[in-house]
Parts: C-alpha cells; structure tokens; sequence
C-alpha cells in the first residue's frame, strides 16, 4: 500500500482499496453459508479499515472502502471496466519464488483483458525505494 498511498499523494489522485470474499463450493446448508459470507464480510470490512488507516497516515488520502463476492480476477476487471477514474492496478508481488496466484493470473493470461496498465510492486523493496518510485509519478 505504500506505493499506492505515495504515488496518489503524489498526483492528487485516490485509492480504491478492494477485499474480495471468493466463495467456497455451494453448500446445501444455505443458513451456514450465508453466517459464513457475514463473519467474512466483516473480517474484510475490519482489515479494509486498517489498511484506509495505513493509507491515511502514508498520504492524508481516505481511499474508497470496497468489497466484493467472487472471483478475484472477474471483480477486479469488473470494477477496472466501470471506473474509468482508475489509472493502474497496483499489485503486490510475494517474495518467494513466484509472484502470488493473483498477480501470476492478472500479469500473465488476463492481462489483455485489462484497462489499464498493472504496476507490480516487489514486496523486498525498502520503503526509500518505494518512495523513490512513487515520486517520479508527477
């Protein structure tokens, strides 16, 4: 977040902060299902206002609160498709020997399908370096 927190308080820009509740298997135990998607809406809902406060104390910026239901992939090219404010899908890549499955899936076979440019951010970067690269976005 702190690329995305630096770059928009460099441009004047904003942050849509996104959690994506992926659904397990239908389950016959509808009434189950539906506790388990509350107790996870609200989990994504606490971890989306730490990070807004991350966010916040990074770059005086209150980034929009979203959250979804499905698949990470479909939701993110949905919501890049109907803002045509978002400028770049800011991505963080793992620091093990492959990027993550997200950004694997989004960086490689979708990435024609996206509107926007995606910029990945490896997650070793030193945060003076992280504030190197975001203040070059002028």
């Amino acid at each position: 977040v702190r690329f995305a927190s630096k770059r928009a308080a460099n441009t004047k820009g904003g942050i849509i902060l996104l959690k994506i509740i992926e659904h397990s298997d239908p389950q016959h135990w509808q009434s189950v299902e539906e506790i388990i998607l509350q107790e996870a809406r609200d989990e994504a809902q606490e971890k989306l206002k730490k990070w807004s406060k991350v966010i916040n104390d990074l770059s005086g910026i209150t980034p929009e609160l979203c959250i979804k239901e499905g698949i990470a992939s479909e939701k993110i090219i949905e919501i890049l498709e109907e803002d045509n404010a978002v400028r770049f899908l800011v991505l963080a890549a793992s620091s093990g020997d492959q990027p993550g499955p997200l950004v694997s899936l989004l960086a490689g076979q979708k990435s024609g399908k996206l509107p926007v440019p995606i910029v990945i951010v490896p997650q070793d970067l030193s945060d003076e370096a992280i504030d190197d690269l975001a203040s070059r976005a002028k």
